[in-house]
């Protein structure tokens, strides 16, 4: 007897080909799409009218210390995702202190009742006390550096300094890890030289992990940094991941049409190279790393980071002063009557070093030639912290039906679907998922295709969105009619 059976819905399985109408049944975790004619089951659903998909599944999430504090993981849940990846732009979770010490620079890192001294403890923690999704886990540069090194600005480790982070990512691709993230533009990561990078990820390689990079310079220097991306995963024969592929400040806008020819130069030689992508043209980083790479510096025209004017930047989390989360930086420089990089400074010395912002500086029209590449698939990049998150954090996912497969038509559902399941599936090497296919795991969102749509916004960024009837995370019912079940089914992903 089934434990569920889906009928007559549209079914789009993954893969970017044409969808079909049939029934789906769902038995313990496990999908069944064979002899489906008179069988029993506990609960009929009503596909009509609505279509059936894997889950989606988040590559860039940065969540890693969320999972161990609420396990609801309600953000993500409620847009289809149901694995996500943790561990991006370097912010690894392990070794614990230095984890808790660099991702104190995102969010505040509540106290726990159980700690970690390595990614198998961690693991372990996830497997007892599991969440609402799946995670998948990428090793850090930054932990792993500020845990290794003496004096995390250096530039150059020391050998013995060299052996420690090579250890480190020996253990953690050992437990499981999927791969190995840098931020090379954040501290302490963008301290460090390409040399170093690719001797830290030699190990692997034998895992057949992934190099995933948020890269040195995403503005003017952002050919050099492909470039320097790509040359790392060539030397170590290493699958790449460009995070979040975008060209930021508008000296560098109609830049994607280059960068992806280029991506289409290095995967014609033999790389595995791929990007992610939110849809958006505003960012959410630290404002303190802003102000580290110029952004608001008149006299530098080469900010790694880009720049945005002050009144396109919005404050999402203020420590310390939660009234100005919402305002714009330019809505403070008239209360201090100050330039822009001086109420930066004031702000991050007065108020607080950990301020997270939404900052506007990307063209809609690279946005559009990034998410129509076949190389690109997505991912949030979300941070749900603060009163006014980053709507990415709530919306990406509906967001790319409503605004572009419906009102824009950059994609159709089965390209979407495809960038959001099977294509990160494949990527990562995260078996039985991403598809729709027999025996495979039930992690399966049913939406209506007319209704879908993101309700989140810069001014009300946390609203679940609509038009999404079910959520099945291993078979079971994780949302219904919007409403979360509080069922914690999810699993830890593995490269093992």
């Amino acid at each position: 007897m089934l434990d569920f059976l889906i009928k007559g819905v549209r079914i789009i399985d993954g893969n970017p080909n044409k969808s079909y109408i049939g029934d789906i049944g769902i038995l313990e975790d496990k999908i069944i799409t064979k002899e489906l004619n008179n069988v029993k089951y506990k609960e009929l659903i009503d596909g009509s009218g609505k279509i059936i998909c894997p889950g989606f599944i988040d590559v860039h999430s940065h969540d890693d210390f969320k999972v161990v504090t609420d396990k609801r993981i309600l953000h993500n849940l409620c847009q289809g995702i149901t694995t996500m990846i943790v561990g991006n732009c370097g912010f690894g979770v392990s070794p614990y202190l230095s984890a808790k010490e660099q991702m104190s620079s995102l969010y505040k890192v509540s106290k726990l009742d159980e700690v970690w001294n390595n990614f198998s403890e961690y693991f372990d923690l996830l497997d007892r006390y599991p969440t609402s999704i799946n995670v998948g886990v990428l090793i850090g540069h930054h932990t792993i550096r500020r845990n290794s090194l003496n004096l995390i600005d250096k530039i150059y480790p020391t050998e013995d300094e060299l052996k420690k982070m090579i250890n480190l990512v020996e253990e953690g691709m050992e437990a499981g890890c999927l791969g190995f993230s840098t931020g090379l533009v954040y501290e302490p990561g963008r301290n460090s030289k390409t040399e170093e990078i690719i001797e830290i990820t030699k190990p692997i390689k034998k895992y057949e992990g992934v190099y995933v990079s948020h890269m040195r310079n995403e503005a003017e220097g952002l050919f050099d940094s492909i470039n320097e991306t790509a040359n790392i995963g060539i030397n170590n024969q290493l699958r790449v991941e460009i995070s979040h592929l975008k060209s930021v400040g508008k000296d560098n806008w109609g830049k994607s049409e280059k960068a992806l020819s280029m991506i289409d130069d290095f995967s014609e030689k033999g790389l595995d190279i791929h990007a992610d992508q939110y849809p958006y043209t505003a960012r959410s980083t630290m404002l303190k790393a802003l102000l580290l790479n110029g952004t608001f510096d008149d006299s530098n025209t080469n900010s790694p980071m880009g720049k945005s004017e002050s009144k396109d930047v919005l404050l999402c989390s203020v420590p310390g002063d939660k009234s100005i989360e919402g305002k714009t930086l330019e809505d403070i420089q008239e209360i201090y009557d100050l330039p822009t990089e001086e109420t930066v400074k004031k702000l991050l010395s007065e108020i607080s070093d950990k301020i997270l912002v939404a900052a506007f500086g990307m063209n809609e029209n690279d946005v559009r030639n990034i998410m129509k590449h076949p190389r690109v698939m997505i991912g949030t990049d979300g941070i749900d912290v603060g009163s006014k998150p980053h709507p990415r954090a709530w919306g990406t996912y509906p967001r790319i039906f409503d605004e572009y497969v419906k009102n824009k038509k950059i994609l159709n559902f089965e390209e979407a679907i495809y960038k959001m399941t099977k294509m990160p599936a494949k990527k990562f090497n995260i078996k039985s998922r991403g598809e729709i296919k027999e025996n495979y795991y039930a992690d399966l969102v049913i939406f209506d295709p007319e209704k879908i749509k993101d309700n989140s916004t810069f001014t009300d960024p946390k609203k679940t969105p609509t038009g999404i009837e079910y959520i099945f995370v291993n078979g079971k019912k994780a949302m219904e009619h919007n409403k979360e079940t509080k069922v914690f089914s999810g699993k830890t992903i593995k490269n093992n």
